[in-house]
């Protein structure tokens, strides 16, 4: 595996802009037939460093009461309001980036939300019943990002912000391209290169 090296992120970084670009890794791969369900890959990796506030959607039940302070970031739904239109679901997809679901009321929650997270490549992550701590919880989300190799082997990742440490970026590059390889060698894919690119930038090539 090709090693970032910290003047390779300094350079990618010089472009400056009104506002903190997304430094993101894009990856391609070869030898990975995806017309076969089994090499699909839907998997969620966590970062050694926080990249930025994630939204959460929460849909709670029996925390229902505690989940109202998780903070302005976040958006907690009880389960009477699943009871929502097409247009307020398909609002809620786009703009949260993870959903949380209590266990006992996730088959609602899958049937009301599911249809339109799923085109966006979000998931539903079920909550296990006896969660006490939701700070811990995401606290998790905020370094997760989410890997979906499904339609085709180009990957996008986002692993920094333009204003990180470039050490901190780095660290996020290994984790991601680690959990790639791990998930890639029993269906015999293989990373093929690797490229970074700030939001606005031009791809860098660095495998």
């Amino acid at each position: 595996m090709s090693q970032l090296k910290t003047e390779q992120v300094k350079e990618i970084k010089k472009e400056e802009r009104n506002f903190s670009q997304t430094v993101d890794l894009i990856i391609n791969i070869s030898n990975l037939d995806l017309k076969k369900p089994e090499n699909r890959i839907r998997e969620r990796v966590v970062l050694p460093n926080k990249i930025r506030d994630m939204k959460i959607c929460f849909v709670l039940d029996a925390l229902y009461t505690k989940g109202k302070n998780l903070g302005k970031h976040h958006k907690v739904l009880g389960k009477n309001d699943l009871e929502m239109n097409k247009r307020y679901a398909k609002k809620i997809a786009r703009d949260y980036d993870f959903f949380v679901i209590e266990a006992p009321i996730m088959p609602v929650a899958a049937k009301v939300l599911g249809k339109y997270v799923g085109p966006r490549n979000k998931s539903l992550i079920p909550l296990p019943p006896n969660t006490k701590d939701l700070d811990s919880v995401i606290s998790d989300l905020e370094k997760t990002v989410s890997l979906n190799i499904v339609k085709n082997t180009l990957v996008q990742i986002p692993i920094g912000k333009q204003d990180m440490e470039e050490k901190k970026i780095i660290e996020n590059y290994k984790s991601v391209l680690d959990k790639v390889n791990e998930f890639l060698e029993p269906k015999k894919g293989q990373i093929k290169s690797v490229y970074l690119k700030l939001t606005m930038g031009k791809p860098i090539r660095i495998l």
